[in-house]
């Protein structure tokens, strides 16, 4: 089993629906709806979300298909899936607003065809894009789903079709949302909020409502600080870091992700939306 497998043998069960462990099939019978929280042990201490669809780094672009199978075998048990809508009220998997990238086209998603975006292919990997379905078709049963509302204001159909394809794949139920704007369009789930939320949070715990039922603080690494985490313990709340190349453009990558994990876990944050290439800071 190598080093990433012992990080990542559990699944982020935030309240109600974020995450579930997988330390044992016994384990991931027990999970139910808010009440059964993942906790540290010995062998769950570190609990993985691919960033961008997958095991990127320099092997892969995201939403490869490999890269998703990297992800699974190499035992992270949730992706963040970016998903944008085609043309034809389709729905794919793709990280940026535009093809540009990674299939060298100049244009948007929105501006093509579910057809005529599967004759593109990738520049590395010549792949096409993959549907939202048939991500989820491989998904199904193996790993689940941080979903990552692409558009800014999405339409219902939109929000429908995520909804009824996940429920299809049975990936609804143990699936969290990186937004929380997008709560009215997709009922209870598990929405992600920031720091900059946290005083609206405390004002809506005071009238008496558990926050933790369906939300957690979802923010930087390199923002997330000791009294934010324990406000968020305070409460019940879930805390989950997001470790991204792009929180580093003004400082050295190597030392400032080695340097915010290492804070991080001195405050006891377990979880990490992580782009692959800082795994090894988990180890």
């Amino acid at each position: 089993m190598n080093s990433i497998v012992k990080i990542g043998m559990a699944f982020l069960y935030m309240g109600s629906i974020l995450m579930g462990t997988a330390c044992s099939s016994k384990q991931n019978e027990k999970n139910t709806r808010m009440q059964n929280i993942t906790t540290r042990n010995d062998s769950c201490q570190y609990l993985l979300i691919a960033h961008r669809g997958g095991i990127v780094e320099n092997l892969y672009d995201e939403f490869d298909p490999r890269s998703i199978q990297a992800a699974i075998d190499s035992g992270y048990y949730m992706l963040e899936m970016d998903v944008r809508p085609t043309k034809d009220k389709q729905l794919i998997l793709h990280h940026d607003g535009t093809l540009k990238r990674i299939y060298d086209v100049d244009k948007r998603p929105e501006d093509l065809t579910l057809n005529e975006l599967k004759q593109l292919h990738a520049t590395n990997g010549g792949y096409a894009p993959m549907s939202f379905e048939e991500g989820c078709k491989m998904c199904s049963g193996k790993i689940r789903f941080m979903i990552d509302i692409k558009p800014d204001i999405p339409e219902q159909w939109y929000c429908d079709e995520v909804k009824r394809i996940m429920q299809k794949y049975n990936l609804w139920e143990n699936a969290c949302f990186i937004r929380n704007d997008i709560k009215p369009m997709f009922g209870k789930s598990m929405y992600g909020f920031r720091i900059t939320e946290i005083p609206k949070m405390t004002e809506r715990i005071n009238k008496g409502e558990n926050i933790a039922k369906e939300y957690y603080l979802f923010d930087h690494g390199n923002r997330l600080n000791g009294e934010s985490v324990a406000w968020a313990n305070k409460h019940g709340i879930k805390v989950c870091a997001s470790i991204n190349f792009t929180h580093y453009k003004f400082e050295d990558w190597h030392e400032a992700v080695q340097r915010d994990i290492q804070h991080l876990r001195k405050l006891g944050v377990i979880y990490y939306q992580i782009d692959s290439d800082f795994a090894k800071y988990l180890k």
